[in-house]
């Protein structure tokens, strides 16, 4: 089964919003075994909406569209829809009642644009919206079942778990996928060094190489059973742990933080943070993890050298002598918050972030990380390329690296 999405919106042309919904909706039908075969964006123009739609419908099984459902002049879907299939809107009475309710609650008054929402084109289903006012449509066009969903991720997420899934899933193939977090190594060099699994893949069996910033996504996937690949999926899968283990931090899909924070937990430690060139980062990530708060203290975000020694102790001969960006720092800053916080574990980050501030000793991108525990240091210097950003994040990533490393060690 194929699948094609068509994103509708000026702001993703423009770059003013990320198309997060594409990716979303493309890893989910993945998951599934369909075959993502287009992803497309266009803007807020009808007879283009009309279009894409007919285009993209004549060549693929699946279509999933999203945006242009909302309240204003240029949310022109339904209308575009109603070209193509040659008919009208109608006020579909159960969403008019939701949207009354939803606007009810949050204590606001309804208005003709908010009404417009309740819309629906003669020719469609409504998919019910529990998470917003814009409901979802589904149609058929040609051999094609169409799905326009909300922009709004949110709610676009909670249609497509609510009423799509138990549509589509019962017609998808039997698929596998094992995707491993890799730490610690090139792309280049891990595909060196898993190359003698080359002869496991094809028919039906795919590895794919992501990498970011907090490192390697490995997707080992099979679609479908030819030629025997659900045993040569377990061959490769395997293979992968055999080749890279002393670089596999998790085999769960998880980001460095999700990973860290589920080690933290099943030790029962707990974590502080003292953080200068990342400025809050490390904390960021952590926290962006539910329930986090089982393991994490909090943090102290020491960018001024006077806060360095007031709230954590650093000794001004070490500032003086060594620098603020130097491996006595790391590990007084380290050090001091974890006395202050009472936490099991600490972890702390000094550099130069840029893209000033370097020097023939210390150049842009020069980062000290120190890991302690009550019986351990972990202290390390990072050079991390001369791009602010990239630096920051890299140093979070790493220092949460470091963490892991310092638990296991334990």
């Amino acid at each position: 089964m194929t699948c094609s999405i068509l994103s509708i919106g000026d702001e993703l042309l423009i770059g003013q919003v990320v198309n997060t919904n594409a990716s979303w909706l493309g890893d989910q039908l993945t998951s599934l075994g369909i075959t993502v075969a287009a992803i497309i964006n266009i803007g807020d123009e009808r007879a283009l909406i009309r279009r894409e739609i007919e285009r993209l419908a004549s060549t693929s099984d699946l279509l999933m569209i999203s945006g242009g459902l909302g309240p204003t002049h240029d949310d022109l879907t339904r209308e575009a829809i109603c070209d193509l299939l040659g008919c009208q809107l109608r006020i579909d009475e159960t969403q008019l009642r939701r949207i009354e309710l939803r606007f009810a609650e949050r204590g606001l008054q309804l208005n003709e644009r908010s009404i417009r929402q309740a819309e629906i084109p003669d020719a469609c289903r409504t998919l019910a919206n529990n998470y917003g006012s814009a409901p979802g449509l589904a149609f058929t066009l040609g051999g094609c079942r169409a799905y326009a969903l909300p922009g709004v991720p949110t709610e676009l997420k909670g249609i497509f778990d609510d009423e799509i899934i138990p549509e589509i899933a019962p017609k998808t193939s039997s698929i596998d996928r094992q995707t491993f977090l890799i730490f610690g190594i090139a792309e280049s060099a891990l595909a060196d060094r898993l190359q003698e699994l080359n002869a496991l893949l094809g028919d039906g069996l795919t590895l794919a190489y992501l990498p970011g910033l907090g490192g390697i996504r490995l997707r080992a996937m099979r679609n479908g059973d030819v030629n025997h690949a659900q045993e040569r999926f377990k061959k490769l899968v395997l293979g992968i742990e055999a080749l890279a283990a002393q670089w596999i931090i998790s085999n769960r899909d998880e980001t460095m933080a999700e990973a860290v924070g589920r080690l933290l937990k099943q030790r029962g430690l707990t974590l502080s943070v003292a953080e200068s060139c990342t400025g809050g980062m490390i904390g960021m990530l952590l926290t962006e993890v539910p329930g986090s708060s089982d393991y994490f203290l909090g943090g102290v975000i020491s960018y001024a050298n006077s806060l360095k020694q007031e709230l954590l102790g650093v000794a001004e001969s070490d500032l003086q002598q060594h620098g603020a960006v130097s491996q006595q720092v790391a590990v007084a800053l380290a050090e001091g918050v974890r006395q202050r916080t009472g936490s099991d574990l600490a972890v702390a980050v000094t550099g130069i972030a840029g893209p000033g501030g370097g020097s023939p000793e210390k150049p842009v991108g020069t980062v000290w990380i120190a890991a302690v525990s009550g019986t351990q240091t972990i202290v390390e210097r990072f050079q991390l390329g001369r791009e602010r950003g990239i630096v920051r994040t890299r140093a979070a990533n790493l220092a949460l690296g470091l963490v892991r490393k310092l638990v296991v060690e334990e």
